[in-house]
């Protein structure tokens, strides 16, 4: 109970019983005293409480500012989601925390600096809200890209592959035909030929393959960029590969020129512009730079509200000194005035100063003042009094709070700079790839163990920080473990310390007969060079397995090859067309081709000399049948069946005038061949015999699900075949359907209608004579031309009956002139 009464109370009590002759000397001390309460009452009740709070108010907004950094570093919106409410709570307290502070009898002036710190941090996270939500939005933009980036060049990839494969099936036929001792210089002379043209066709698919792989990686770069001047760097490149792939689109074949090109402008658009990958990383680069720039100023406001704080806290310190010296100004004429006024109460007064004043207020009010300057002076673990329930107590309860939360700042910032040199640390010790970072003067500051694993095993005691790159390098060669430098230790010195540096790029290093390193290195400002260093053995290993495969592939490829027509072949390796049953109607031009007479040569011949004679013949009539587009659907004995209009079409007019053309040409090569085959005793040279239709056919694959054929049926495939057998040797018949597609451009004999067995009606028939601009050469035209009279005529190329219709307007035109 007398504790509970508080250093004015007792001080009143014990006065109460000082005799009258105290009076004066009491009422002199009880007004020192009361005025040394009023001075404790507004240190404890108005200062310490505000101070308190503007503590606390300062370590909320220094936690909402540091979680800013993770907000902005949010990756999905259900972590934006968590980190935004956890922000908001911790706003919400801070707010509370204000509110609370304002209440207070404190100077307007810092209470409106701290709300004005307050609203800027609030501010500033709704806009990192803002700029995460738009981050989000762009990151998923660009995964997008890089998604239609992958398919383009997958795509791409698919286009120019077969060319490649063409290619090699090529060489091995260049190569049969010239070490063939029977192959006449003419087959040699077109054996180089095709090879030349497969070749001029093979050079700008492969540069296309190239630029295609170095865009892909070079978009991918771009992803990942981490500076604006980085994508402006690899924008040169880009563009250098996007004029290489237009400048190579004229040299494609034609059937795919236009899909290569809209493949190429694919490329561009992913390059340049609003939907670009460069454009979608500079986006999110500038959200992350604005991001970045809004946490260093909630720093700032941070720091401000810290300060403004501070000052709280300077200005409570100030009146507690103040009250300090207050309290020995009272305690001194309190002292006086009860020593003149009372000298009968002098033993009571000496009493009560001895046992009371100065042995409990002024030691604790001393020691409380010495507390609080070394305190003032810096030293935060000096000891405190003990606090108890009177003022002078909660003025040390007071004074414990404000060294604890000092010394807990003064902790909080060591523990963060320590926290973040170790996540540092941390960070780049969990890097899967050797990490290093030399200074300007080439000395190694910071390595993880893995590039001490992986580069420099049992070398320990050198690759320590200090070392200097080329002593470690130099160490590395003398003990034999880096392959490149066996044998040639001090120039591999030189060109390694050349690349390291002045780097351009990266280096592929290898560390044993079957171990290799891929090492990035690059200069930082400073002067400093940062290095990564990755084991790439296992993919070198499997690049030469999948090398040592395609290899086998191809060689299996090109044998299956050989059984399929070229054009069926490409679409089924290309993904094109799918192995199942399945067929459809076209309109197709079919040809039918065999040997006159064939049956009588064969009894004339043994059978070594008849097969070869038929593999040469059916070998010639192939490639020039190949050399115009045609599929060759199969050989039956002598016959070939050939059509055009699938797996590829140029458009049923010119699949007529490439099938007729291809005809003419192997009539000609058949005459070639009769000169070769009279020469070798062949008494009676094969003639073959020709026939064309043009009209829908159903085409497909038929068989069954074990074993399936690519072929045509239909009426017009029986319509071609009978045209063949009508046809004379040495001739090419053709139906009217493929006469209308192909007489622009050749010119053909009408035959007259024909009983075709199979077939219910006449069939109107047309002989194949030869191009017209070959006829109008070799012809002798007429030609007049007068004011009133134009006349040009090739009777070498008229038929029969135009003739006859010449005859009858040439006669009208003369009986009129002569009226």
């Amino acid at each position: 109970m007398f504790d509970r009464l508080g250093v004015r109370g007792r001080l009143l009590f014990a006065f109460f019983g000082i005799s009258a002759f105290a009076v004066l000397a009491t009422v002199g001390a009880l007004y020192a005293f009361l005025e040394l309460s009023q001075v404790l009452e507004r240190v404890t009740e108005r200062r310490a409480p505000s101070a308190l709070a503007s503590l606390e108010l300062s370590r909320h907004a220094e936690r909402v500012a540091a979680t800013a950094p993770a907000f902005l570093a949010s990756t999905s919106r259900a972590r934006h989601s968590e980190v935004s409410a956890a922000i908001g709570s911790e706003m919400a307290r801070l707010e509370e925390l204000l509110a609370a502070l304002k209440g207070a009898t404190l100077s307007s002036g810092v209470v409106s600096e701290i709300e004005d710190a307050v609203v800027g941090l609030r501010r500033n996270l709704h806009a990192l809200d803002d700029l995460v939500t738009v981050r989000l939005a762009a990151v998923a933009r660009k995964e997008e890209l890089l998604r239609r980036l992958s398919a383009t060049t997958n795509a791409s990839q698919r286009l120019v592959a077969p060319g490649i494969l063409v290619m090699n099936s090529k060489v091995p036929r260049w190569r049969a035909a010239t070490a063939d001792a029977v192959t006449t210089p003419e087959a040699e002379a077109a054996a180089t030929r095709d090879l030349a043209r497969a070749i001029a066709a093979y050079i700008p698919q492969q540069t296309a393959q190239r630029e295609i792989a170095a865009i892909n990686d070079t978009l991918l770069q771009a992803a990942v960029a981490p500076t604006p001047g980085d994508l402006s760097l690899i924008s040169f490149p880009l563009r250098r590969s996007i004029e290489t792939l237009e400048s190579v689109t004229p040299e494609f074949d034609e059937q795919l020129r236009k899909r290569f090109q809209q493949l190429v402008d694919q490329f561009e658009a992913l390059i340049d512009g609003q939907r670009s990958i460069p454009n979608a990383r500079n986006e999110e680069l500038a959200v992350v730079a604005e991001g970045e720039k809004l946490v260093v100023e909630n720093d700032k406001l941070s720091r401000k509200l810290t300060l403004a704080v501070d000052r709280l806290v300077a200005a409570a310190k100030g009146d507690i000194a103040e009250a300090g010296s207050e309290a020995a100004t009272v305690r001194r004429y309190g002292t006086g005035v009860v020593l003149g006024s009372a000298l009968l109460s002098l033993l009571s007064s000496v009493l009560i100063v001895w046992l009371y004043v100065d042995r409990n207020l002024l030691a604790r009010l001393t020691g409380l003042s010495h507390s609080m300057l070394a305190i003032a002076a810096g030293d935060l673990r000096v000891p405190l009094p003990q606090t108890r329930g009177d003022e002078i107590g909660r003025m040390a309860k007071a004074l414990r709070v404000f060294r604890d939360t000092a010394i807990e700042v003064e902790e909080k910032n060591l523990r963060t700079v320590a926290e973040a040199r170790q996540r540092l640390i941390d960070a780049i010790e969990s890097i899967s790839e050797g990490f290093a970072f030399y200074d300007s003067e080439d000395r190694l500051l910071v390595c993880n163990s893995r590039y001490r694993d992986i580069l420099y095993p049992g070398m320990d005691d050198t690759v320590v920080s200090g070392t200097h790159f080329e002593a470690i390098i130099r160490a590395a060669a003398e003990r034999g473990l880096i392959e490149d430098a066996i044998g040639r230790e001090q120039e591999w010195l030189a060109e390694r310390l050349e690349a390291h540096r002045n780097p351009t790029g990266t280096l592929l290093q290898q560390r044993g007969p079957d171990r290799w390193i891929q090492i990035s290195e690059r200069r930082i400002s400073g002067g400093g060079t940062v290095a990564v260093y990755s084991d790439i053995t296992e993919l070198k290993r499997r690049e030469q397995d999948l090398s040592e495969k395609s290899v086998a592939l191809e060689a299996l490829s090109a044998k299956l090859a050989k059984y399929l027509a070229p054009q069926v072949y490409n679409s089924i390796f290309s993904g094109k067309q799918d192995v199942r049953i399945e067929s459809r109607r076209k309109k197709l031009t079919i040809c039918f081709s065999d040997i006159a007479a064939f049956t009588e040569t064969t009894d004339k011949m043994e059978s070594e000399e008849l097969t070869q004679l038929l593999n040469q013949y059916l070998t010639e009539m192939s490639k020039i049948a190949l050399s115009f587009g045609a599929t060759i659907d199969k050989y039956v004995g002598d016959a070939i069946l050939m059509f055009f209009g699938d797996p590829e079409t140029r458009g049923i007019r010119e699949d007529a005038i490439a099938c007729v053309s291809m005809a003419l040409a192997m009539q000609e090569r058949m005459g070639e061949l009769g000169e070769t085959w009279r020469s070798v005793g062949i008494e009676m040279p094969l003639r073959c015999r020709i026939g064309i239709h043009t009209d829908y056919c159903t085409v497909g694959n038929f068989g069954s699900e074990d074993r399936m054929d690519y072929t045509i049926i239909g009426g017009a495939v029986n319509l071609a075949a009978r045209l063949e057998e009508e046809a004379a040797p040495g001739s090419v018949l053709i139906s009217y359907e493929t006469f209308a597609q192909v007489k622009d451009l050749i010119h053909c004999e009408e035959t007259g209608r024909v009983q075709i067995r199979g077939i219910a009606y006449p069939v109107a028939t047309y002989r194949v004579v030869d191009f017209k601009a070959n006829l109008t050469k070799s012809c002798n035209a007429i030609r007049t031309e007068l004011p009133h009279l134009r006349l040009e005529a090739e009777p070498e190329l008229m038929s029969t009956g135009e003739r006859e219709v010449a005859i009858t307007a040439l006669r009208e035109t003369l009986d009129r002139l002569r009226r």
